[in-house]
């Protein structure tokens, strides 16, 4: 066993990072013992070699740290070192929890109101939102989440409300959005009693920023889908249970023979009822009744009697978390038993394409209108490499290993020409079937490609992000495991948040605020994490190990394309990457950001459509 310095401070940073994890996640105990286990083994002066003079126990939050008693010097030496994280990792815990407990105590507040509530970013992201605006969104009323998103129909009437109210262009914004596909109406225009029970009345106002992003609140109302507390009635007012029954109709807006009508009661029930309660409550007509319910802070409270009516926050979140559930793509058993997916979609007697997804993607991230596709007259295959989205593992695959895949995929298909696009990390897939296919593959676009790291001097090519992860691959793999399971991890506990923050300096564009767009991002991320860190590991690993970057001369038509603005990989990576491959022309696009393959999807695809149309003119026209 290798027991240098560098391997125990690698198995050490491993076993600190496993530390912070365990506060959270109890199940990673038996991983947190192994590991410490294996530092055991390594000799004392190397450990103390790696890490200099013994570490100090004091913590400015708690004081001193004791360390367990130890049988022998390693023992001791190890939980001098690993004594002030455990400490430190329960006070962040301790610290969460609180702030969970806070939070879960503000939503219980919020849950209470009647009115749909929710608080949104400038993209329509929920950051928060409350039972009865959850209810609102799953009910079909002109509200709806997708992909986290709180969205209008028609979407633009709330994404143009908060724009303005964010941009102050305005102070706030309110409107009507009717059911049963009427258009959407301003509170000035006038509306039948009917037309008013149908409609949503929604209002939003700007709260402020938060880690500089604005924030907005979006209050919205059903008229009748929510009555006063029958117990607040009675405690608050000394009315008996058919009293407050009779007062939650009226407060509802109904007429007092639509009132005995819905409570079954005779119309002099109804008004012997209401005499009483006008005692009790100290007014003698109804506007005054009114006026004295809605001046107590009784409306705040739904009230326990309705319980049993509001559906559970947790059932609501999970039937919302599926409103964008994608369809199945096809699969195939390989030779060897591999399963293999894909996804087939467009015109499918048009020319096929084949898209080579990025890294650890799936066969579902595409743009979300397929009309494109059928269009341009094109058949697009996305098949998923080994170890992503629903394909099996492969252990130790190469880059090498992925034309024989695609060549049984073709022959299951029945293709023979097609053309090849790649987004993002598959370039070197892209590269590599035209390598292999020379007389099959018509085009070939590579899209916001990476460049191959040679040395320190390639990671300016990529974000602070990127580089840590890639430097990581390049120099110190074996920790690469350890970070990409933090990747995973902050994927699985909120998948809109980590797109949030991929996206956040990506310029604007139709395609990227899509929410059928995000939630297939989020599907692809969540899979990701399903398949574990290893086969992330897996795809990190043969990229950087079997990227073959000597490409022959070919008359094959090869394009770049980069974003300009690509916040994720600078466009000197496509420029490199243009360089590297003989003939390949670069196309640089002004303002695009690393999604230019879906913001620019008609145009790159047409382009490469157009490509191989001229190919074969001009192959046509030597043979004459």
């Amino acid at each position: 066993m290798d027991t240098s310095t560098p391997r125990f401070a690698e198995r050490l940073s491993a076993v600190i990072g496993l530390i912070y994890d365990t506060a959270d996640d109890e199940s990673l105990w038996p991983q947190l013992l192994e590991g410490m286990a294996d530092l055991l083994v390594v000799p004392h002066d190397d450990a103390q070699a790696a890490l200099g003079a013994a570490p100090e126990l004091a913590l400015s939050e708690g004081g001193p740290v004791a360390i367990p008693t130890a049988t022998s010097e390693a023992e001791q030496y190890l939980w001098a070192c690993l004594a002030p994280h455990f400490a430190r990792s329960q006070h962040m815990h301790a610290e969460l929890r609180e702030a969970e407990m806070e939070r879960d105590l503000l939503e219980r507040v919020m849950d209470r109101l009647p009115l749909g509530m929710a608080i949104v970013n400038a993209q329509g992201r929920t950051i928060s939102a409350n039972r009865a605006m959850l209810a609102l969104a799953q009910s079909g009323a002109g509200l709806a989440l997708q992909s986290g998103h709180l969205v209008s129909t028609p979407p633009e009437v709330l994404a143009n409300a908060i724009a303005r109210v964010l941009d102050r262009q305005q102070d706030h914004a309110c409107f009507r959005l009717e059911q049963a596909g009427r258009a959407p109406s301003a509170p000035s225009e006038a509306a039948t009693p009917a037309q008013a029970e149908q409609g949503l009345s929604i209002w939003v106002s700007r709260l402020g920023q938060v880690a500089g992003q604005s924030r907005a609140m979006v209050l919205a109302a059903s008229p009748g889908s929510r009555a006063l507390s029958e117990d607040g009635l009675c405690a608050f007012f000394s009315l008996s249970p058919a009293e407050a029954r009779l007062t939650q109709q009226l407060a509802l807006g109904q007429s007092m023979e639509d009132a005995a009508t819905a409570l079954g009661i005779s119309h002099n029930t109804a008004k012997t009822q209401l005499k009483k309660v006008f005692a009790k409550v100290g007014v003698k007509r109804q506007p005054e009744l009114l006026q004295a319910i809605y001046a107590s802070p009784l409306w705040l409270d739904m009230g326990p009697q309705n319980r049993r009516l509001q559906p559970r926050r947790a059932a609501l979140q999970a039937a919302l978390a599926n409103d964008c559930a994608l369809p199945e793509g096809s699969g195939m058993r390989l030779p060897d038993g591999r399963w293999m997916a894909w996804s087939d979609s467009g015109d499918p007697q048009g020319w096929p394409v084949l898209l080579c997804h990025g890294f650890v993607g799936s066969c579902h991230l595409r743009h979300p209108d397929d009309s494109h596709l059928r269009a341009l007259g094109l058949r697009l295959i996305i098949p998923e490499r080994p170890g992503c989205g629903h394909s099996d593992h492969l252990p130790g695959r190469s880059i090498g290993d992925w034309p024989a895949d695609i060549a049984h995929l073709l022959c299951h298909l029945g293709i023979d020409a097609f053309g090849v696009i790649s987004w993002q990390f598959g370039a070197p897939y892209a590269l590599e079937l035209a390598r292999s296919m020379p007389q099959r593959v018509q085009a070939l676009s590579l899209v916001s490609p990476p460049a191959p790291v040679s040395g320190v001097k390639d990671l300016r090519h990529y974000s602070g992000d990127g580089a840590f992860l890639i430097g990581v691959a390049f120099y110190t793999p074996r920790l690469l495991l350890p970070t990409l399971h933090a990747v995973v991890s902050a994927v699985r506990k909120n998948v809109f948040r980590i797109i949030d923050n991929e996206l956040r300096d990506e310029p604007a564009s139709t395609v990227i605020n899509d929410p059928q767009f995000r939630a297939r991002r989020a599907q692809t991320l969540q899979q990701a994490t399903q398949n574990g860190a290893q086969c992330a590991e897996a795809e990190v690993m043969a990229i950087y190990r079997t990227w073959k970057t000597d490409y022959p001369s070919w008359s094959l038509p090869t394009t770049v394309w980069h974003g300009e603005a690509d916040p994720q990989v600078h466009w000197h990576a496509g420029q490199r990457v243009a360089a590297m491959v003989p003939g390949a022309a670069l196309r640089l696009v002004p303002g695009a950001g690393h999604f230019l393959l879906f913001s620019h999807w008609k145009e790159i695809l047409g382009a490469l459509r157009d490509s191989a149309r001229q190919t074969s003119r001009a192959d046509l026209a030597s043979c004459v």
